[in-house]
């Protein structure tokens, strides 16, 4: 069992804006009266050997800057989803200002400025995950920051009662058990963020996000059939192959990279999750890969393991009850 949780309070404000950056990233703190007395905590629970964190967060009013030269300074980039449960938060990057009120929450991008803050006390959580899972899980995040996300009902609901439940039960879970915890809450903010059309409306190119909402639907939709090609893709979506690949273009992948990274996730959570009695060579060929011998050096290239050894240190892992 790991002590992976600790509490952290302040009764300064300079105490605070070194807390606080410590724990997600650099942040400039404002607190409107320098000499005020100030109140804050901070109960953190981190899976060791990873980014990954859920944090509760509770103080008095304060506004919190992330600048270009922090940005700069800081190798691990990170995305923050933050959750106030007492009061509003206000919200501002990529030009795009919000009010987020209880029983909705909010992403923050972390390697993009941003203004972010509380005009009265607040409680709050705070899921940080790292900016490479987000962006693996999520193809464009940095779309995301544009909205507020209900957490009232239906999936975004059940996403936060999830988070909840990792702060409980975190601490009971091995190192390995940790971040699954963690990364099945990406995946169910994942849900929430890709089912959300107002993402439409937020970029530049209306036309064009909707084209490539409706390609990242087909292809997530259909991963197990090994025929999902590029071309297969674009007649589906009833656009040009040039096009397609233009719309990926900037992103960092190309089209077959996304698929293929994609399965490679796919076949991961499988792998941790499925029976013994289910061979490796199953799970290949479900998730549309052709050359198991193939999968396996690709496998190892994308997570530093091979697929034997996640199978067997997943088969090692005691039953949780």
């Amino acid at each position: 069992m790991n002590n992976i949780d600790s509490m952290l309070t302040s009764d300064s404000q300079d105490r605070w804006t070194q807390l606080v950056s410590q724990t997600y990233f650099p942040l400039t703190l404002s607190y409107g009266n320098h000499q005020a007395k100030f109140q804050g905590s901070l109960k953190v629970w981190k899976a060791e050997g990873s980014d990954y964190s859920l944090s509760r967060l509770c103080s008095d009013k304060a506004q919190y800057a992330r600048s270009h030269a922090q940005i700069a300074q800081d190798d691990h980039a990170s995305f923050l989803v933050t959750i106030p449960l007492r009061t509003n938060v206000f919200f501002s990057q990529h030009g795009k200002s919000l009010n987020c009120p209880p029983g909705h929450f909010i992403v923050e991008q972390g390697d993009a400025p941003y203004r972010f803050g509380y005009e009265a006390p607040n409680d709050m959580w705070v899921f940080k995950i790292p900016g490479q899972s987000m962006k693996s899980r999520i193809r464009r995040p940095e779309r995301y920051s544009q909205h507020c996300f209900s957490a009232g009902k239906g999936i975004g609901c059940a996403f936060v009662e999830f988070l909840i439940i990792c702060s409980q039960r975190v601490n009971e879970c091995s190192i390995d058990d940790q971040n699954r915890l963690f990364e099945q809450a990406l995946s169910m903010l994942s849900l929430v963020l890709e089912q959300d059309e107002r993402v439409l409306n937020s970029d530049q190119s209306h036309m064009k996000t909707a084209h490539l909402m409706r390609v990242e639907r087909y292809i997530s939709a259909n991963l197990g059939n090994p025929d999902l090609t590029p071309g297969r893709i674009a007649e589906f979506c009833g656009i040009s192959l040039r096009y397609l690949h233009k719309l990926f273009s900037g992103s960092g992948y190309t089209v077959r990279e996304w698929v293929r990274m994609q399965r490679l996730e796919a076949a991961h959570r499988d792998l941790e999750a499925s029976p013994d009695g289910i061979n490796i060579g199953e799970i290949v060929y479900r998730w549309g890969f052709s050359d198991q011998a193939q999968f396996c050096r690709v496998f190892r290239q994308q997570f530093g393991y091979s697929a034997s050894e996640l199978r067997s240190s997943s088969a090692r892992q005691p039953e949780f009850h």
